[in-house]
Parts: structure tokens; sequence; C-alpha cells
């Protein structure tokens, strides 16, 4: 299955305010936090997988580095991407021309070769 940003979007919207009951009756804020959550949980994970492969103990909250595996790395991923196409679309943001364009720029301005086209 591959993903289309644009198809996306509309899904995404219309979950948040049927299923979660939340879109443009919360703050911004409320997108920012909940987008830096998902950021932290998968930031927690890789943190917790490389104390244990450098010797350190495998503790902490409820899960511990043996528990964690590629479908937990893979959700959080996709909780950031779904909450950043929230938070974009809050923000009459068009994720992909946002993606794309930064890509491109950031390509040009370090000159590198590789352009999305």
């Amino acid at each position: 299955m591959k993903l289309d940003l644009t198809a996306l979007r509309p899904l995404n919207v219309q979950r948040a305010r049927e299923g979660f009951k939340c879109y443009d009756n919360q703050p911004l804020t409320y997108w920012t936090t909940a987008l830096a959550g998902e950021v932290g949980e998968l930031c927690n994970m890789i943190k917790k997988m490389q104390r244990v492969e450098k010797g350190g103990i495998d503790g902490g909250s409820s899960y511990t580095a043996k528990d964690i595996n590629k479908e937990m790395l893979k959700e959080e991923i996709g909780g950031i991407a779904i909450y950043l196409d929230l938070l974009a679309s809050l923000l009459d943001i068009n994720l992909e021309e946002a993606i794309i364009d930064t890509f491109n720029s950031k390509s040009e301005k370090y000159g590198f070769t590789q352009f999305i086209k």
C-alpha cells in the first residue's frame, strides 16, 4: 500500500473530529504537545536500546529495552506523521509541499544533487 499525503489529510481530519472529538476545538498547543509526546516516546525507546547496547541497565518505566521491537518503533513514527499532518492542516500548510520545498531548498543550499521533482 502506498501513502498519498493528500488523501490522508481529509481522512485524518475526519477521524480526529468524529472519532476523537477534537480538531479545531483544541488550541494549537494541544497538537504541538501531542506531536512532542510521540517524538518523546520514540526518543525514549531509542535511548533505552542504546543504553543497554553500551552496557547500561535495562530498566525504566512500563517496558524495557528487550521489550522494544520494530513494530513499537513503527507505531511511534506513524503517530508522529499523523499528528504532524493534523498540525499542518490547522496551520493551512500542505505537508507534501512543505517536505518537497524544504528538501529541495536544503539540497540547493548545500550543493547536493538530490531533488524531489
